[in-house]
């Protein structure tokens, strides 16, 4: 026994360039440790999406491209991808391990995103730049609520300067010549409206610097209440699709299901997740379910045909998981993805209605400057200030009547969207409805004779890890698997 043995070994050691022949070379001195580098693949090196980082660091350090497709809504192509991007740009930092039935397990630091930021630049900027941007896009909000001030200020500016210059003309004609507005405005009128008492300072200084005073202390509600800059910007375009996102969280909940039902679901399963159609009441054949093949096509599923002619769907490539089976099981994914309505504003009444009345005195100034405009002599001449004004009029005039006709037509819009969110929403309950009665709990059934058994991948059950040595790793393996054939 002991001859067959050291022959064995021998035998080993002699076909180990055979082994790993898709991507290691036989060392020829020493045995060199094996790490993923980005040089590894080349120029074609990318930063790994941020939907990959957030979904490693979500599901864990250890995982497979599934558990990264599932934790992230990602179609398992992006998933797979992705974390090969991510490997690559950690370098050492990152693991890769290989199971006896060929699955690929990564391991990742703990704290990816740091990790990430470490060994990359542009990681590192795009970082910096996820935490500056809110600030940075509610500074813009606020810049559109300080433009509608400014608007105001200069119209209104401006009626006072022709009202007062043709009041001084009256009096003392002989002062004038053909030219209007010069230099006694400028040195009288100018100082006034920038360094003077005016009656904008309340509206103006208050609302800009109130709602941002005590940003971060301790007593600062949470979220913030939108600032009333910020609510001018609301009031005209909105804030935003709170269903953004839709589709990672419908592919999320698609391969949780998948997942927690032994990778196999049907269409009632499907539909309160997906956009299904009104359900087919009296139909139990031929029904068009091609409104869940965009789901089937990014998670790798596959329709099954039972004996009873009833369409089942089967996500195979879900089904391997890094060491969270039992995590798997008790999670408790959504039954139903409803979309939620899109609101006008989430400014606060109050402040939905100052911005109002201040846009309605924005186009009554703006219509009244037109007016005092176009009373004026035509050899008249405007300098200056006025003349500045006169020659910005029409964007004036356009800033003011879009301030009302984008919200106006956003209302219009958002009716329509938020009929047809509504209607989706009904489906969804349709299908659900009909999934809690009992009605398909025959279909179910039939459903789980297609099962798949999830693969759990343990640290135990890995062959090969590019953290070690890739020789000594060849040579235990092939000794274990012939010590079985012996004893088998």
């Amino acid at each position: 026994m002991a001859r067959v043995r050291v022959l064995a070994v021998a035998l080993v050691f002699l076909a180990l360039p055979a082994a790993f022949t898709g991507g290691f070379e036989r060392p020829r001195a020493k045995t060199p440790r094996v790490p993923l580098k980005a040089d590894a693949i080349g120029q074609a090196f990318q930063l790994p999406p941020e939907k990959v980082v957030e979904a490693v660091k979500r599901a864990g350090p250890r995982v497979t491209a599934a558990d990264v497709a599932a934790k992230g809504g990602l179609s398992l192509q992006e998933a797979r991808k992705g974390v090969v991007e991510l490997a690559a740009a950690l370098g050492e930092d990152a693991e890769l391990q290989v199971s006896k039935e060929g699955e690929i397990v990564y391991r990742f630091p703990s704290n990816v995103q740091v990790a990430l930021s470490k060994a990359s630049s542009a990681a590192a900027v795009r970082e910096a730049w996820n935490a500056a941007k809110p600030t940075v896009l509610t500074g813009l909000r606020c810049m559109f609520g300080v433009a509608l001030f400014a608007s105001i200020a200069v119209i209104y500016a401006a009626i006072i300067a022709i009202s007062t210059s043709s009041s001084d003309r009256d009096r003392d004609d002989r002062r004038r010549g053909d030219s209007f507005g010069g230099g006694g405005f400028d040195m009288s009128f100018g100082p006034r409206l920038y360094y003077g008492s005016s009656p904008f300072d309340v509206l103006f200084y208050r609302p800009y610097t109130a709602p941002y005073r005590h940003w971060g202390d301790e007593y600062e509600p949470e979220p913030p209440e939108m600032g009333f800059l910020e609510s001018v910007y609301s009031f005209v375009f909105g804030d935003g699709d709170p269903n953004t996102g839709r589709e990672e969280q419908q592919l999320a909940a698609v391969a949780a299901w998948a997942r927690r039902n032994d990778g196999v679901l049907t269409a009632e399963q499907l539909a309160p997740l997906l956009d299904p159609p009104e359900y087919p009441s009296g139909s139990s054949y031929n029904v068009n379910e091609s409104w869940a093949l965009p789901a089937l096509q990014r998670l790798n599923g596959r329709p099954e045909v039972a004996k009873s002619g009833q369409i089942v769907y089967v996500f195979d490539d879900l089904q391997t998981t890094a060491g969270q089976y039992e995590r798997l099981r008790r999670s408790n994914p959504p039954a139903i993805l409803e979309e939620r309505e899109i609101p006008f504003s989430l400014a606060d009444q109050g402040s939905l209605v100052l911005v109002g009345l201040l846009g309605a005195a924005n186009l009554i100034g703006a219509a009244y400057l037109g007016a005092e405009f176009a009373s004026l002599d035509a050899g008249v001449k405007l300098i200056g200030f006025l003349g500045t004004v006169k020659a910005l009029y029409p964007a004036l005039v356009g800033y003011a009547v879009s301030f009302f006709a984008v919200p106006a037509l956003r209302f219009l819009s958002l009716k329509k969207r938020n009929s047809d969110i509504d209607e989706r929403n009904k489906h969804r309950r349709q299908w659900l409805d009909v999934l809690r009665s009992g009605e398909v709990d025959g279909k179910l059934a039939e459903a789980r004779k297609y099962k798949q058994q999830m693969r759990e991948i343990s640290s135990e059950n890995s062959v090969y890890s590019t953290a070690k040595e890739a020789a000594p790793q060849s040579a235990d393996q092939d000794l274990e698997d012939f010590d079985r054939r012996l004893r088998s």
